[in-house]
């Protein structure tokens, strides 16, 4: 007795691609869907949470934190900020940040400024 093989035609094996190819569409695209909505939700939430006010005494990067851009304040409070308020923030500015809330005021020679940070985390939205 002869075993026959199995072969696909090369209409099935054009389906076969197809499938696989849309399962891995839909399997990237839900996946990076939810990761953008979980990284601005987690985000968001860790923002809010913030509460500081003071002066600024220094800017400085932390090279054992991913180089993350830190603001330090004259009452032994240190914060990081979005690479884009970096420049915007000025030694002695005064800062406020109130838990809650997604804003810095920052107060610089009798003039008030807010930064956002709910501006930022749409952005990763796009």
């Amino acid at each position: 007795m002869k075993k026959e093989s199995f072969k696909f035609s090369v209409k099935q094996l054009k389906i076969a691609l197809n499938v696989g190819v849309a399962i891995f569409a839909i399997f990237f695209l839900s996946d990076h869907l939810y990761t953008d909505k979980k990284r601005y939700n987690d985000g968001l939430k860790n923002i809010q949470e913030e509460n500081f006010q003071g002066l600024v005494i220094d800017k400085g990067f932390e090279k054992y934190n991913h180089n993350a851009a830190m603001i330090y304040l004259n009452n032994d409070t240190k914060f990081s900020v979005f690479g884009q308020f970096w420049p915007k923030i000025m030694i002695g500015d005064s800062i406020v940040k109130k838990r809650g809330e997604t804003i810095i005021t920052v107060y610089r020679n009798n003039k008030k400024f807010i930064l956002d940070n709910k501006d930022i985390l749409e952005s990763w939205k796009k």
